[in-house]
């Protein structure tokens, strides 16, 4: 790392983490004096800043911040009427705004800073607004633009106005059921953020905002991380956070990863049953003490009414060790609705040996006391006791490593492939061989899952440069035979119940079955469909019956059938693939399915496909809000290059047309033969008026799909609009040959024709066109006139 880099390395520590100058150049004391000049730096532009937006000292002052606050000179920003400043907070400001071309409020963010801001303060705001764009969730603010106006970057983002938890709460507690349902909220929230691999690390009342209907949504990414599922769960780093609410691992600076943010929940909790935060020292030094050697007092002792459930929860997110934690958020969200629902918790309280630990490592002098006393009295029942001692540690080893199997395998079943994976690959066996055979055979299946969930994501991949839905149907019915037959499950030619057999003992069953829901929607042969909807009916055992009937080969494309059981399947959570087969049916009958789709992904919000088939759908109808959903669906596979190809669609009927431009040219980064994107790119070149751009991405397109006729009619528009008319008659004539239909392109070549005075040919092209061309076509005035002027020469 070079010498500017360290420095601002080590400034952003500083800022984030509170330490002194002296603390954090321990190891680096060359850099002290640097370091020093920087940070002073910084001081002088916030007092500025300060000047401008004052803090409040006293009531008595409010005139005068008010005052200033309405001199200060708002930004202009193109696209947005800026009506007044909301607050500030570090080296930022937030106002009040509202969108022109949408018509809505928004809240824009700003770095005050601007031109004079360090490289670490402009990392920290784009980071903020990345992590931000990349979550879309009900509970978590939504980020709609980005932006830099005058050196100063912005983003703009969902008005909450409702104030903040830290508001609402106010040192007082809240209702027990009003404590639990906004935890279960944020849990969910949090869970999305994490499945995206991304950490808050600043989760705290002031940074969750209430709408006017007092629900919460998370705010403030400004600490936020990405942390790499798939190459470990943690991250190591400067102590980062708000004291009251780090986990103890963020104090110290050890390994982070989600579990801290199952922290903060657990002091959001805590706080909301209580009142106040679980450790409050009179410094940050006291607070950050407390919160490493002690254990939070019981809610209970601080508020009767808290059940014994409830403060388990809450006790269960704040021990010390994050293994000891909830795995996930998710499983957090869980137990509390068991709570909700008066279901007995899957947490359990501390027990007495548990109690007993922790009290020897609080008061270590006392309890080294005893235990010599008791060491003296009981020697010579030590040695007797040694071997059965290591023999139950093994045992509770073992019994520790099988719960992180049982969490990994969990995770699985809920379709999280890259935490399971991540979790499997650090966990180790104890010594235990069963154990490790345990763990290499969920290894071996998590594999053969990931090749039926990479089966599923082919339908909207691109191959060959082309996208075909058809022809990826094809080709997933087809791949789906040869994986099942290699992973001995079973083929089209065995009879269903062998079949099925099979796959209700196999230790991914789920999996298999989510892949014959999908397959039977990929099969075009209605016997080969038939048979795959047996063996699922078979393999996956409902005594409801209602998932039998959408199995059923009677209802495949009924309406009125799709239409009742659409709603049913929704009331009753059946798999998200189900789900998803029965809105590929819908369409397929002709039926509207964006409803039932919106439903699917109000349910399933990080799921890739819900959210672009969702978009795919709303694009010609709402292409303002089919934007919303690619970018969830970006956010969850950003490699997806049709996803980014169908935006930039969308974007392009917004009239958005530079945005358009830059998601067709990040298309083709990904897959520089993918035709359509190519063809896309070249039609902003021409759009833009540069016509030899445009041409030349014509021509790559067709070197690619020689067939594809509307390239060879766009190459015959860039020719002619560069005069070159002899070309484009014979790309028209291409376009022609291959969609004799092709009104547009009889028209063009007309017109080609007549400039170059070949009138008869001319006059028999704009007949053709008009032939052709619906009466509605805006198109048909101007053809009308130019075969008028055939007759007249």
């Amino acid at each position: 790392m070079n010498y500017e880099a360290q420095l601002e390395v080590l400034l952003e520590e500083i800022l984030e983490s509170h330490r002194s100058i002296e603390d954090v150049c321990a190891e680096h004391p060359a850099l002290a004096n640097d370091l020093r000049r920087r940070f002073h730096e910084l001081r002088n532009v916030e007092a500025q800043i300060d000047l401008l937006f004052p803090s409040p000292a006293s009531p008595g002052s409010m005139p005068h911040v008010a005052s200033a606050v309405l001199n200060a000179d708002l930004p202009t920003i193109p696209g947005y009427e800026v009506q007044t400043i909301l607050g500030h907070g570090g080296m930022g400001v937030v106002y009040r705004a509202r969108q022109v071309n949408l018509n809505r409020d928004v809240a824009i963010k700003m770095l005050l800073a601007g031109p004079y801001a360090s490289q670490v303060e402009r990392l920290r705001f784009a980071r903020e607004a990345e992590a931000i764009a990349r979550l879309q969730h009900p509970q978590i603010v939504q980020i709609y633009d980005v932006g830099e106006v005058s050196g100063r970057p912005f983003y703009a983002m969902e008005l909450v106005e409702g104030g903040t938890l830290a508001k609402q709460l106010a040192d007082k507690p809240v209702s027990v059921r009003d404590a639990a349902e906004t935890l279960a909220l944020l849990s969910r929230a949090v869970q999305s953020a994490h499945e995206c691999g991304i950490v808050h690390r600043d989760l705290k009342p002031a940074n969750i905002l209430l709408d006017e209907n007092a629900t919460p949504k998370i705010s403030d990414f400004g600490l936020a991380r990405q942390v790499d599922f798939d190459g470990g769960l943690t991250l190591t780093g400067a102590r980062m956070g708000t004291p009251s609410y780090m986990a103890p691992e963020q104090v110290i600076g050890g390994e982070i990863g989600p579990a801290v943010d199952i922290y903060a929940l657990g002091t959001l909790l805590y706080q909301m049953l209580t009142g106040r935060p679980p450790f409050r020292g009179e410094s940050v030094i006291e607070t950050e003490q407390r919160l490493i050697s002690e254990t939070p007092q019981s809610p209970s002792e601080l508020n009767s009414s808290v059940p014994r459930d409830l403060e388990t929860i809450c006790l269960k997110c704040l021990e010390k060790e994050p293994y000891q934690r909830y795995a996930t958020a998710a499983e957090l969200a869980d137990d509390l609705q068991r709570f909700l629902r008066y279901e007995p918790i899957a947490a359990r309280p501390i027990g007495r040996a548990v109690r007993l630990g922790r009290w020897v490592r609080r008061s270590p002098t006392t309890a080294a006391l005893i235990v010599t006393a008791l060491a003296l009295l009981g020697m010579s029942a030590i040695y007797g006791t040694r071997e059965l001692a290591l023999a139950a540690n093994r045992q509770t080893e073992k019994a520790r490593l099988t719960a992180r199997l049982e969490s990994g395998l969990k995770l699985e079943r809920e379709g999280r492939y890259s935490e399971t994976r991540a979790l499997l690959g650090k966990l180790g066996d104890g010594g235990h061989q069963d154990l490790r055979q345990r763990i290499d055979r969920a290894v071996a299946n998590l594999d053969s899952v990931e090749e039926l969930v990479a089966l599923r994501l082919h339908r909207v991949s691109v191959n060959d440069g082309r996208y075909d839905a058809q022809s990826n149907r094809a080709h997933a019915d087809a791949r789906y035979e040869i994986l099942f037959d290699r992973l001995e499950i079973g083929n089209p030619d065995q009879p269903p119940a062998d079949v099925a057999a099979r796959i209700k003992t196999s230790d991914f069953r789920d999996a298999l079955v989510a892949a014959l829901d999908d397959w039977a929607v990929c099969a075009a042969a209605p016997t080969r469909r038939c048979w795959l909807l047996e063996v699922a009916r078979l393999a996956d055992h409902d005594p409801t019956g209602l998932r039998d009937r959408i199995r059923s080969p009677d209802t495949w494309l009924d309406k009125a059938a799709l239409s009742e059981l659409s709603q049913a399947a929704l009331d009753a959570g059946v798999s998200i693939q189900l789900l998803r087969a029965i809105g590929d049916r819908m369409a397929e009958a002709g039926m509207e399915p964006i409803a039932f789709r919106k439903q699917i992904q109000r349910m399933h919000t990080d799921d890739f496909l819900a959210n672009f088939t969702l978009a795919d759908e709303l694009r010609d109808p709402d292409p303002a809000d089919a934007v919303r959903y690619y970018q969830a669906a970006l956010a969850i596979r950003p490699q997806a290059a049709l996803a980014h190809n169908n935006m930039g669609l969308a974007l392009e009927q917004l009239g958005r047309k530079e945005e358009a431009q830059a998601y067709f040219e990040s298309a083709l980064q990904i897959d520089p033969t993918f035709v359509m994107a190519i063809y896309n790119v070249g039609r902003c070149d021409a759009d833009a008026g540069n016509f030899a751009e445009a041409i030349a991405q014509f021509q790559a397109a067709l070197r690619i799909d020689p067939n594809l006729a509307v390239a060879h009619y766009q190459l015959g528009l860039a020719n002619a609009a560069r005069g070159d008319h002899p070309e484009a008659i014979g790309a028209f004539r291409s376009a022609i040959e291959l969609g004799p239909q092709h009104a547009a392109a009889y028209g063009a070549m007309g017109e080609s024709l007549l400039q170059i005075k070949r009138v008869e040919e001319a006059e028999c092209a704009l007949r053709q066109c008009l032939q052709r061309m619906p009466l509605s076509d805006p198109q048909r005035p101007r053809f009308d006139q130019l075969l008028e002027q055939c007759s007249q020469r």
